[in-house]
């Protein structure tokens, strides 16, 4: 009867303690063709995520806006680079997602046809402006810096939605008058003949007082998974901060993850991978807080975005426990 009474003791403290010991599963999400690309890829090939005692299934998506529509629906758990607009947007309208982290800075440029007649962003009213479709943070920003600096508002030209590479190719055809590009693209770009007439960093500049760039991407997580699981939402944060450091010290590694997940050519995933460091953060210090506050603000002042940021929507516990995580 004793051996039975340990047998029975010993099961019942199994299943005690057997869900602990079991790794949450979190779903994340990233947009496949824009920058989210390079960090979702070393993330995932890196097991990053599995490292830090979590089970992931990661999804990725065709359309920038597609991994917040996704959270919203509570199909996936966290978007590694929701773009900022949106994720302002559904904060103001009360969606129950939260912003953890500031994850990608726009690191974009201006750029024409190298015999085009535009020498400055101020002629480019009337013009067709290639960019990011609406409601992504590209396409904000562009309208904040041709509206605040250059006089220029929103239906004053025609913008022209699109991923890089298709918009690199309605420039080479003359489709369109100018484009704002990512910096990794132009890279790649290798062959394309085409001339800068400004960056997101020195416009917004201009605006802000601060020499930074805006806010490209950020991390956003579901509320129910977060609340349901705080010390997983931090394990997820270091997961990304390890993965950020590694990016920055090993750029051969990721430039392999690129060639992995993308198809990329070796010579375009290096150059890519030389970025790492300006395109990318994990970060949510006060004042990246302060930052996206004033991103708020300006993306407000030209229709962007409508109502007030709560204080609630940018959630800081992640980041800071992520902090004692080895």
């Amino acid at each position: 009867m004793k051996r039975l009474a340990v047998l029975a003791a010993a099961f019942v403290a199994a299943l005690v303690t057997a869900p602990a010991a079991q790794a949450e599963k979190i779903r994340v999400g990233y947009w496949s063709s824009g920058v989210s690309l390079g960090f979702g890829a070393v993330l995932q090939s890196g097991k990053f995520l599995e490292a830090q005692g979590l089970e992931p299934e990661f999804v990725t998506f065709p359309d920038v806006n597609a991994p917040t529509k996704a959270l919203a629906a509570g199909a996936i758990d966290f978007a590694i680079g929701a773009p900022a607009a949106a994720s302002f947007s559904v904060a103001v309208d009360g969606l129950p997602l939260s912003i953890v982290l500031a994850t990608q800075a726009a690191e974009l440029d201006f750029v024409v046809p190298e015999d085009s007649p535009i020498q400055s962003l101020g002629d480019l009213k009337g013009k067709k402006v290639g960019g990011s479709p609406a409601g992504s943070a590209t396409a904000a920003i562009t309208s904040a810096i041709l509206a605040a600096n250059y006089g220029i508002k929103p239906g004053e030209y025609e913008a022209v939605p699109g991923a890089d590479p298709r918009l690199a190719q309605f420039l080479v055809q003359k489709d369109i008058d100018a484009a704002a590009l990512r910096t990794v693209t132009i890279a790649l770009l290798k062959d394309a003949k085409l001339r800068k007439i400004g960056s997101f960093r020195e416009e917004w500049a201009k605006i802000t007082k601060q020499d930074a760039p805006p806010v490209l991407g950020v991390g956003l997580m579901r509320n129910d998974w977060l609340k349901a699981n705080p010390d997983a939402a931090a394990r997820v944060v270091a997961a990304m901060r390890k993965a950020y450091e590694f990016g920055k010290a090993d750029k051969e590694a990721v430039a392999k993850a690129l060639v992995a997940a993308a198809n990329m050519k070796e010579d375009d995933a290096r150059a890519y991978a030389a970025l790492w460091d300006g395109i990318y953060a994990v970060r949510l210090e006060p004042a990246d807080i302060a930052s996206l506050k004033t991103e708020f603000e300006v993306f407000k002042s030209v229709g962007a975005v409508k109502g007030e940021l709560p204080d609630s929507a940018l959630v800081t516990a992640p980041y800071e426990a992520s902090k004692s995580i080895k």
